[in-house]
């Protein structure tokens, strides 16, 4: 099996400390200890957890790609040294980063604990899921996008400023204006894999038109560039019906969740950021606007 590894920040600077070999002095580590650097200790219970970070299993025999995610772990601690020398945990940006982070991680284990209630649906509730859905597994297919991804504003009203793009190109010059970070990489989506509703809204949309999906914690905008038929064999359709019905209740036990919290709790808002209200229709856009890139909600 090759293990692939991508490059940025601290990576970087954790292949140049891989072949340069720096190795200072000091007592060798033992035990637990597979590291320290400027005498702080990184555990193998700390590089296991990088590894399974980086999917690379703990146990693996990948000598190379072991040391290359050690050397990795000790960049980060040489820049979070510097960083703290420089007093930038004390920084605004820091502080809200931290906040974020802190919210994002709190939030994902609520919905897991919600997910976790959810029951696997029985054979005779897949087939019947089957039945009804034929369509889902007949017409299935797979569709290489060009994808851009960008953590999701805490208010979604800020992602007002991509409408006007009609291509990725333009997304992308319109997050580096507004100095938002954003990754863009390639890759493929399995209509099976969201709701079939939302599956035959991507479907519909013009060759090219860009579509941005919210997932919670990340905003992806999205350009189809292929679109291949791949009908699920009907010894593999039971599988892909148990699948997709689990990933719908869950779906749901989430949003009920969130939809009982909503209601119970006390939320005002400044003029201008409040969300639409209920059966309120958008403003239809000026004839001579350009298309603007459309927005679809997804789970």
């Amino acid at each position: 099996m090759t293990v692939g590894l991508r490059l940025t920040g601290a990576g970087v600077i954790a292949a140049m400390l891989l072949v340069a070999g720096c190795d200072k002095g000091g007592s060798a580590p033992k035990g637990q200890v597979v590291a320290q650097v400027n005498g702080q200790d990184i555990t193998l219970s700390e590089l296991n957890a990088e590894l399974l970070a980086n999917r690379v299993p703990a146990d693996s025999d990948d000598k190379a790609a072991t040391q290359m995610i050690l050397q990795r772990l000790i960049a980060r601690k040489l820049l979070v040294e510097h960083a703290r020398d420089a007093k930038l945990d004390k920084s605004s940006e820091y502080i809200l980063s931290q906040q974020r982070q802190e919210e994002n991680n709190l939030a994902g284990l609520a919905q897991r604990q919600a997910a976790s209630k959810v029951k696997p649906p029985t054979r005779a509730e897949a087939e019947k899921f089957m039945r009804e859905n034929a369509a889902v597994f007949n017409n299935r297919k797979l569709m290489v996008l060009e994808q851009i991804r960008f953590a999701q504003p805490a208010n979604a009203n800020d992602l007002k400023f991509l409408e006007p793009a009609k291509s990725l190109d333009e997304v992308a010059e319109l997050l580096k204006q507004n100095a938002i970070k954003f990754e863009r990489v390639p890759t493929v989506f399995d209509t099976t894999s969201v709701d079939p509703k939302l599956a035959q809204r991507i479907d519909n949309l013009p060759p090219g038109e860009v579509f941005v999906i919210s997932t919670g914690n990340m905003v992806l905008a999205n350009a189809i560039r292929e679109k291949r038929p791949a009908a699920i064999p009907p010894d593999a359709g039971l599988q892909y019906a148990a699948q997709l019905l689990f990933r719908q209740r869950t779906a749901k036990a989430v949003e009920e969740q969130l939809s009982t919290l909503r209601k119970a709790a006390q939320i005002s808002y400044q003029p201008g950021y409040e969300p639409p209200k209920p059966g309120a229709k958008a403003a239809a856009p000026a004839k001579d606007k350009p298309s603007a890139a459309s927005t679809i909600r997804g789970s």
